[in-house]
């Protein structure tokens, strides 16, 4: 028996693997993910989340909620073939150039009813690009 083969060669997200306990996708760029696409963060309450480089240059941004306010924004570079984890009930967000591939797990259940989407302020924003496109170079 041969191993089955999964890829996404489609600009964005593409879950290519899921059974009923976790699920694998491929990230592509997207210009949501582009530096100039930045505004958003994400949290989801029930599931770890970890990010694999494959190609290309990405970084991760973490950020601290309270009171609908972030703080404490954190960019780290990803470096290819390292795991990274991000906890549930952990902000984040993903910056990626155009030739950027990405493997993400997770569990299988994981949707927007489980999950949150909250927006930086113009001024966060403005620091967050502005430092990626220091660490991007």
């Amino acid at each position: 028996m041969k191993p089955e083969i999964y890829e996404n060669n489609e600009e964005g997200i593409k879950v290519v693997y899921k059974n009923e306990q976790w699920s694998v996708s491929i990230k592509n760029w997207k210009l949501d993910n582009d530096i100039a696409g930045v505004g958003k963060m994400e949290v989801h309450h029930t599931t770890d989340e970890q990010f694999i480089l494959t190609s290309g240059k990405a970084l991760l941004i973490t950020a601290d909620e309270k009171d609908g306010v972030f703080s404490n924004i954190e960019l780290t570079p990803m470096e290819i073939g390292k795991v990274m984890q991000v906890p549930m009930e952990q902000w984040f967000f993903s910056i990626t150039q155009k030739d950027t591939k990405t493997i993400y797990i997770q569990r299988s259940d994981c949707s927007m009813e489980n999950s949150e989407i909250k927006y930086l302020t113009p001024e966060q924003i403005a620091d967050v690009q502005e430092r990626a496109r220091e660490l991007l170079k």
